[in-house]
């Protein structure tokens, strides 16, 4: 009888365990940070929605009741100074005005000074495009194309397009 038989692994067996098992470490982590990644994303369109879905739906319902004050304005070449702000008359809430601001680096909407939109959203680009407020006896209509993007880190970063037409009408001619 041999009592020398060694019980255990060999050197290459640990070596080849060792390499194995970085290799699954690796994959899982891998995917692991993309997922992270994929869920950043998707809460950043998330804001983005709410958002944009709130200022575009808040500036719209008053609009479609209200008259265009501040005139008409000419969105073909944009200038950010005649189409960043908007004024109307509301016929319960007074006189209101609308105004895209980019001064602290972040754009954000205001309602008679107070923001609509939150910090968490960049809106890069904005315009209010009127036309038919004047003499003109058509009816008022507002374009607002804007632009938003999350404010999180690079990977998770992302941007969205978005536009919108209201009519203004004329409730003492509609009702009549």
């Amino acid at each position: 009888m041999k009592k020398n038989q060694q019980q255990g692994f060999t050197l290459i067996e640990l070596l080849v365990a060792a390499v194995v098992f970085t290799f699954v470490v690796t994959s899982v982590s891998s995917l692991f940070v993309t997922a992270m990644n994929l869920q950043r994303r998707a809460s950043g369109v998330q804001k983005i929605e709410e958002n944009a879905q709130f200022a575009l739906e808040s500036i719209a319902r008053e609009v479609r009741v209200s008259t265009v004050t501040s005139g008409d304005t000419n969105c073909a070449p944009v200038d950010p100074v005649s189409t960043a702000t908007m004024s109307i008359h509301h016929p319960v809430n007074g006189d209101v005005t609308y105004r895209y601001d980019r001064s602290t680096g972040t754009g954000i909407l205001y309602r008679n000074n107070q923001p609509i939109t939150s910090s968490d959203v960049d809106i890069t680009a904005f315009a209010f495009c009127v036309s038919g407020s004047g003499t003109d006896k058509k009816q008022t209509r507002v374009t607002m194309p804007m632009t938003l993007s999350s404010t999180g880190g690079p990977s998770s970063r992302v941007s969205v397009s978005l536009q919108t037409t209201v009519s203004s009408r004329d409730l003492t001619t509609d009702l009549k």
